[in-house]
């Protein structure tokens, strides 16, 4: 069986591109992630306080304000659902933050618990 190119997590808010960085709609409206990542994540407007990732990360330098606006949501709402071994590695390879996390041995597998 084959593992998709990213996770599909059943509490991904359907608002957010499709892409491995995804939220679930858990957002506390803080604007921390506005300030870190601008052009990939949304506004927050007064009808809509969720935060939801509007355009996925293309360059390294996208994907480190990803990263870091991941690490800075004060209730873990922002998440990674990507393989890269690099970007779980950067996230600190923990449940937290990422869907699939990477083994003793360097494998990436989906964490099922």
């Amino acid at each position: 069986m084959s593992t998709p190119e990213y996770y599909h997590h059943p509490e991904r808010d359907p608002r957010g591109v499709a892409g491995a960085f995804y939220t679930r709609g858990l957002c506390l409206a803080c604007a921390a992630p506005q300030e870190l990542a601008p052009c990939l994540v949304s506004e927050l407007a007064t009808n809509d306080y969720d935060t939801f990732f509007v355009r996925q990360p293309e360059t390294a330098e996208e994907i480190e304000q990803a990263c870091a606006a991941i690490h800075i949501c004060c209730v873990s709402d922002l998440r990674y659902g990507g393989q890269d071994a690099a970007i779980i590695s950067r996230l600190g390879n923990t449940p937290e933050y990422s869907d699939f996390l990477i083994d003793e041995a360097g494998r990436v597998y989906l964490r099922t618990s």
